[in-house]
């Protein structure tokens, strides 16, 4: 269905928290015009796999990052830049951690130790899996201690059984730069359509025409949502046969 919205002439944008690691097969199923906002907006890409444009995490900032999760015993994910490399440089032993386990091992080779932050490559993203108890203290701590320097997301992962604390460049959102995008594409906010089901898609939902919210969604996300799918793999192929018999 995606792929016939998109062969209409319906400028589709895939935004997510992944990266092009995880993305590239996706992709293949789509028309190498669609668009993907990658790790929550660090990074764009087009289906072919071709940089669009991409930003980094300044060192220094990110440097703290990673010393405010290892301070909260949560080892920090520092993923390089989109234009460095694909590699997840973990801080710290994540072997014990079952979130972590269950989320870096299908990664395979590409995960790697942080041995040395002082020569590792700007990141587009640094990130921890936290148990949720601990979670709302760290984003408080992160989002005072970094301020305007950086972007801070969060997302709840129920196959993970964690709360994704995100440090992003500043002023990266999934929202900001699906609006920013939309914009060079001539396309309105009135004339979006967008689709989500976590906190990482607040901004994007909020900033389109029409913000469709999935069941089960976060409360904060229903609220800022035009509505509500059903989650049952037939809500989305409704909304999009609206859109190709509009």
């Amino acid at each position: 269905m995606l792929r016939q919205v998109a062969d209409a002439g319906v400028h589709l944008v895939i935004a997510t928290g992944r990266g092009w690691l995880t993305m590239r097969q996706p992709a293949r199923a789509l028309p190498p015009s669609t668009l993907f906002v990658l790790n929550n907006g660090a990074s764009t890409r087009t289906g072919d796999g071709r940089l669009v444009e991409s930003r980094e995490i300044p060192h220094a900032t990110a440097n703290q990052a990673r010393l405010l999760f290892g301070a909260a015993g949560v080892p920090a994910i520092w993923i390089e830049s989109a234009t460095s490399g694909s590699r997840y440089l973990v801080d710290g032993d994540w072997r014990s951690r079952d979130p972590y386990v269950r989320y870096l091992d299908p990664k395979g080779a590409h995960v790697c130790r942080l041995s040395d932050a002082e020569l590792a490559p700007p990141p587009a993203q640094i990130f921890g899996l936290a148990p949720r108890e601990l979670a709302a203290d760290l984003e408080t701590e992160l989002r005072t201690a970094l301020g305007a320097r950086a972007a801070i997301v969060v997302w709840r992962s129920r196959r993970l059984e964690s709360v994704g604390l995100e440090v992003l460049p500043p002023g990266v959102t999934k929202g900001a730069v699906v609006a920013s995008l939309a914009e060079r594409l001539g396309v309105r906010a009135a004339e979006a359509l967008a689709v989500g089901d976590d906190l990482n898609d607040l901004e994007m939902l909020d900033w389109a025409g029409r913000g469709l919210a999935i069941q089960g969604s976060p409360q904060p996300l229903v609220n800022v949502a035009d509505g509500v799918i059903p989650n049952d793999g037939r809500g989305l192929w409704r909304v999009l046969h609206e859109v190709l018999h509009a």
